[in-house]
């Protein structure tokens, strides 16, 4: 019997391995695939039309719970939006200047700053073990985008400011619904439509109304359909389902690959080159990523066997 249920477990945490690794290839070539539609198509245009399409699909299981949903998660939904708004804006204009595999390495910058600002907003003292890991990406960060007599590019940077907003909105997320009982469908649909409707204004007030047609390429639509169905919907919901399938050390391992996946993508499909600085830069930044992860994995099981 006990045999039979740890055969169940094996296969489960198999399948929850597979699937969030499966979401960290996803993600990896969601960089070229914005690069590519960004050759044709405006940004803001694009972002409005990717997160106006993901939000009609997201209404069609969400709409009983956006309905019954209170009004604190309207407010935190609203915030969160403006948040993420934030983000895209500076990943997609920092993908639009920069290499794909460049942006991948540094996105996942996020797990590094998060710490960061945690200790800030609680005025907590940082963890040794993760001002090391800064350390490390700092070294890493400049290998990979100092170059040609140091030169750093606006892409890098909007993408670091990207990182640094995704650990903001990771801090606020945790400090805005800890303790409360808010439908995670009704949340997401909140958030993902203050994108869409911010992305629709800002479109017309850059690049006119004309801009937001659906006169586009079957290459753009094929793209965004893959950016909006399994770059946003399916990835949320196997990180949901699939999270408590498995351990928080397996789900940061898997994960972290995100930045390799996005640079193999980058490579043999977008014909971009990395140098060897470039590589050694990129690894660090990964290495410092897991490093983090550990640290702070660490210290909130010491935390919590403190409080048992």
């Amino acid at each position: 019997m006990n045999n039979l249920l740890k055969r169940k477990f094996a296969d489960g945490q198999i399948v929850a391995d597979m699937s969030l690794l499966f979401v960290a290839i996803v993600w990896g070539s969601s960089y070229l695939a914005t690069k590519i539609i960004l050759i044709d198509y405006e940004v803001f245009p694009f972002l409005f039309i990717r997160f106006a399409f993901t939000v009609i699909i997201l209404l069609f299981f969400t709409w009983k719970s956006l309905k019954n949903a209170t009004m604190g998660t309207w407010i935190t939904g609203i915030i969160l939006g403006l948040f993420l708004a934030g983000i895209f804006t500076s990943e997609t204009w920092g993908i639009n200047f920069t290499t794909s595999s460049n942006a991948g390495f540094l996105i996942s910058l996020t797990i590094i700053f998060t710490p960061l600002v945690e200790s800030i907003v609680s005025r907590s003292r940082l963890r040794l073990g993760i001002l090391f890991a800064v350390l490390l990406s700092v070294v890493g960060t400049g290998l990979l985008t100092l170059k040609q007599g140091y030169q750093f590019n606006i892409g890098d940077l909007l993408i670091i400011v990207a990182a640094l907003l995704r650990a903001i909105q990771m801090t606020f997320t945790q400090k805005l619904t800890f303790g409360k009982e808010m439908d995670s469908g009704a949340l997401t649909t909140i958030q993902l439509s203050i994108v869409a409707i911010i992305m629709a204004f800002v479109s017309v007030f850059v690049n006119g109304l004309e801009s937001i047609t659906l006169d586009k390429s079957l290459l753009f639509w094929s793209l965004t359909f893959y950016l909006a169905v399994f770059g946003t919907l399916l990835a949320f919901y196997i990180q949901l389902v699939m999270i408590r399938k498995t351990s928080p050390t397996r789900v940061g391992l898997l994960m972290g690959t995100e930045p390799i996946f996005a640079t193999l993508f980058a490579i043999l499909l977008g014909g971009e080159n990395l140098s060897i600085q470039g590589w050694i830069g990129g690894f660090l930044i990964v290495i410092a990523t897991y490093y983090g992860r550990y640290v702070e994995l660490k210290y909130r099981t010491k935390v919590v066997n403190s409080e048992v």
